[in-house]
């Protein structure tokens, strides 16, 4: 979750009314066709090898961004919506059970059916005995999945959990033979893979590059290119270099700091989505003087939201008064609704003369100094802290920036080592506020290895979390969860100091269509379209 994707996986999402059956055709996968006019290749960069093609081993984002058009899931994100893909319609027969009807006409790259047994196998293989999985941490409320049906999978949870439906996106479906047959070799360098997906393997070397070819037995519609290649490019200048010379043709997941370096290269587009990753300041409120409310709020009244995102990251971000950005919200409640339940809760804008009255009210009133670490990798982490020093040295606090290196800042959060003020950046799992609120605010992750780093405990807050949790109606748990962020909001364990927005660049002989800040969760291949079918289609 820090400056990556989430490391465990949180109650996120709306749980199914009983019975109540989810249905729906295939995604609707924006501008794909079934025919394509001429060979197209899309070379794509991203910023190293992955480990293995395969979330048993790298669930990294340079992993998932390979497998999420190598591999069908059960059900996929479509601009931040959960779609049927692989089961055409879900049903929550009960509290801890849910059955899947897959489709009847999915077969895997080497032409064998896609059946019940692989899908369970898939999710199995997760969660069994002696597992080492890296998303085991997204399953930890499944107990069983098992084929009822030639086309039937069957769900059986340990405990309610009204964000199971999630659970899905992290699951690629594999052929259970194959992976049986490779064994340790699965998804390794070199090894081919049997694929479900829309496009299969050709080559995947760790140090030349990773192929990919259109996977005609697919039974969804033809994504636009032909063939995908992967150059692993970590540098920006190389990249910068790369995309002007016409060496590759696109990337995710542009750092703020280099944008300028991306954005103005010609015949190259930048493209950014309203993204769900998080920029806080966190209170140890175990520790002195954090543990003093006027103290936090000298601090949150001191951040100077609009000029920072306006001046400082040229627009790359919006001021967040929450946790959760609004894009948490996609499936649980409209945008208008969102809007006004965000207009309702406590603010803290920029205002030196209240946050000096707070301090003057506080246990310190004089001052106090404190040294605060961001990572290297993130130096707009470093930049926000220097503009907050600024605004913060006038009423006597002194804050001490110190960059460090990425492993030992997360590790430092992770396991709570001598915590006081601390800024981090956070990356969502999937569209739901829950994810972000269960994180920070559940006393239970309270303790290392959890997110909870403010250790804020409210024994009514995780009443709430809990109700939701288990809650089956979404316009039920969307109330609890406001409930959470109106409580949190004023008793302040944290400062939300903006929302980031996702980046891309992809050149000017490609469109790419409605990115958003999980397009890489999504079936993304499907987004592109060659710029000169797109104006064929738009002028007929």
């Amino acid at each position: 979750m820090m400056g990556i994707t989430a490391s465990g996986r949180h109650p996120s999402c709306f749980m199914l009314m009983g019975m109540l059956v989810i249905c729906g055709v295939a995604l609707g996968h924006g501008v794909a066709r079934d025919a394509v006019a001429a060979p197209t290749t899309l070379r794509w960069a991203i910023g190293g090898p992955p480990r293995a093609l395969d979330v048993y081993r790298d669930a990294s984002l340079n992993a998932l961004v390979v497998l999420n058009v190598l591999y069908d899931r059960l059900a996929v994100l479509d601009d931040l919506k959960l779609r049927p893909s692989l089961a055409i319609s879900w049903r929550q027969t009960d509290p801890l059970t849910y059955v899947y009807s897959l489709r009847d006409d999915a077969v895997f790259s080497d032409g064998q059916p896609v059946m019940a047994a692989d899908v369970a196998f898939s999710f199995m293989r997760h969660i069994g005995a002696g597992s080492t999985s890296l998303i085991a941490a997204h399953l930890k409320t499944l107990r069983l999945v098992e084929a009822t049906g030639p086309h039937e999978v069957t769900v059986h949870l340990k405990t309610p959990d009204a964000t199971w439906i999630y659970d899905p996106l992290f699951v690629p479906v594999v052929e259970q033979q194959d992976v049986q047959r490779r064994g340790t070799r699965y998804g390794a360098p070199q090894e081919v893979p049997v694929s479900s997906g829309p496009y299969q393997l050709v080559r995947f070397d760790a140090e030349h590059g990773i192929e990919l070819v259109r996977n005609t037995r697919y039974w969804g519609p033809r994504g636009v290119p032909d063939k995908v290649t992967f150059s692993y490019i970590a540098d920006p200048g190389s990249l910068a270099l790369s995309l002007r010379g016409g060496v590759i043709d696109g990337t995710f997941n542009l750092s703020l700091t280099f944008l300028p370096l991306f954005c103005n290269l010609q015949d190259v587009h930048c493209l950014h989505g309203a993204g769900l990753a998080l920029v806080s300041l966190i209170f140890n409120l175990e520790k002195w003087p954090y543990n003093d409310i006027h103290v936090r709020r000298a601090i949150a009244y001191s951040w100077p939201a609009a000029d920072f995102t306006q001046k400082v990251i040229h627009g790359a971000g919006r001021p967040a008064n929450t946790a959760v950005a609004p894009g948490f919200w996609s499936n649980l409640l409209p945008a208008g609704e969102v809007a006004a339940s965000y207009a309702s809760l406590p603010t803290f804008s920029f205002n030196p003369q209240l946050a000096r009255r707070e301090l003057a009210a506080s246990t310190v009133a004089k001052g106090f100094t404190e040294t605060v670490s961001f990572p290297d990798v993130y130096p707009v982490l470093g930049e926000a802290l220097q503009v907050l020093a600024e605004n913060l040295a006038p009423l006597g606090i002194t804050l001490n920036i110190k960059e460090i290196p990425y492993q030992r800042w997360i590790g430092r959060l992770a396991g709570r080592t001598e915590l006081g003020l601390e800024i981090a950046h956070w990356n969502a799992d999937y569209p739901d506020p829950s994810e972000l609120a269960v994180s920070f605010y559940a006393g239970s992750h309270a303790v290392a290895g959890q997110f909870n780093i403010s250790n804020y405990r409210n024994p009514s807050v995780d009443r709430i979390l809990d109700r939701q949790a288990v809650a089956s109606d979404p316009a039920e748990r969307a109330s609890l969860l406001m409930q959470v962020l109106q409580i949190v909001a004023n008793d302040i364990p944290n400062v939300n100091l903006y929302w980031e927005d996702s980046w891309m660049t992809i050149s000017n002989t490609y469109k790419y269509h409605d990115f958003n800040g999980l397009s890489t969760m999504e079936q993304w291949i499907y987004r592109i379209d060659t710029v000169s079918s797109y104006q064929k289609e738009a002028n007929p």
